[in-house]
């Protein structure tokens, strides 16, 4: 199937939303008995269309073409990535969905090629899940009673150790990670963080926003139509993926500024460093060697800095707990 040039045929909905009521409730059917008054007034209108991959039975439609391969360029894979939990805490909560999609790229245009695997699957957790999740996702204890993710399915899709895309890394990576230790060394890329959405124009990251302010939607918070709202979004803005697998390639550190006594915290504040609730210090992320030596010799003109730890980060290690 080729979607470049057969999307706008696939039978998606439209849904039609005044301005002032963009982020409203999509869960609308498409407001016909208003066609006049939209015929009036289209400048107080705009009109949202369903992401086509996530259509009912586009699993069945592999592999999905999405822009013509070149000879000799190199191609990698990515796979997008997001899980639907019980909570927050990935120590004391379990995954619940989790969805996946393998995507095949070329490295040197950083452009998507084609949409090749999916999976999707829920798991039971051994325990209730919590009403507010359940209103969340819609995801209840009967859908995930006696379900086991397939292990051999998922080390299959994350075959070769292609970089591994989330929206939200920071979150997604603890669960993935803890739920499957033999896969805990890949490389992961955040669209969230990753990308610099100020510089697309955008004032907002979630991601069904995200979608939304470019005109389409999909039914949010599924592990599944999360993974392929993200791809659609990759590829229809192709400098956010391009911005996504740089900042996938770059190397920064982060320097813990251990032992900073209490009365020079406003300091670091004021210098953008964050405090860090676990390790119960404050931190910086720099991109850069002589950046390291900077701030180390500027936390030296506060304290005794020899406790300081330097932490190189890359996409290996980025993300994790």
């Amino acid at each position: 199937m080729t979607l470049v040039k057969s999307f706008l045929a696939l039978p998606y909905k439209k849904h039609l939303i005044k301005a002032d009521d963009f982020m409203s409730n999509l869960n609308s059917v498409f407001p016909l008995e208003r066609l006049d008054e939209i015929q009036k007034h289209p400048e107080d209108f705009r009109l949202l269309e369903r992401i086509p991959l996530t259509v009912d039975g586009i699993n069945t439609k592999l592999p999905i073409k999405l822009n013509e391969p070149q000879e000799g360029e190199r191609v990698h894979h990515v796979v997008f990535l997001d899980t639907e939990t019980t909570g927050m805490d990935c120590n004391q909560e379990k995954i619940i969905e989790l969805g996946m999609v393998r995507v095949t790229y070329s490295f040197d245009r950083k452009l998507m090629l084609s949409i090749d695997r999916i999976y999707d699957e829920f798991e039971d957790p051994g325990k209730k899940i919590p009403l507010e999740i359940q209103q969340l996702t819609h995801i209840t204890d009967e859908m995930v009673a006696g379900h086991r993710f397939d292990n051999d399915s998922v080390s299959q899709i994350l075959a070769g150790r292609p970089l591994v895309v989330a929206h939200n890394a920071k979150f997604d990576r603890p669960f993935f990670d803890r739920r499957f230790p033999t896969l805990s060394d890949l490389s992961w890329a955040c669209s969230l963080s990753g990308v610099n959405w100020d510089a697309l124009g955008d004032n907002g990251r979630k991601l069904e926003f995200l979608c939304q302010v470019r005109g389409w939607f999909y039914d949010a918070h599924r592990a599944y139509d999360d993974c392929l709202a993200l791809l659609w979004l990759m590829h229809i803005e192709p400098e956010a993926f391009e911005m996504l697998i740089n900042s996938a390639l770059r190397h920064e550190y982060k320097i813990y500024a251990v032992g900073s006594p209490f009365d020079i915290k406003d300091k670091l504040k004021a210098l953008n460093y964050r405090f860090d609730p676990a390790r119960k210090c404050w931190y910086i992320n720099v991109q850069s060697e002589d950046e390291v030596k900077k701030q180390m010799d500027m936390l030296n003109q506060y304290y005794d800095a020899s406790a300081a730890q330097i932490l190189k980060l890359s996409a290996k290690n980025r993300y994790k707990s």
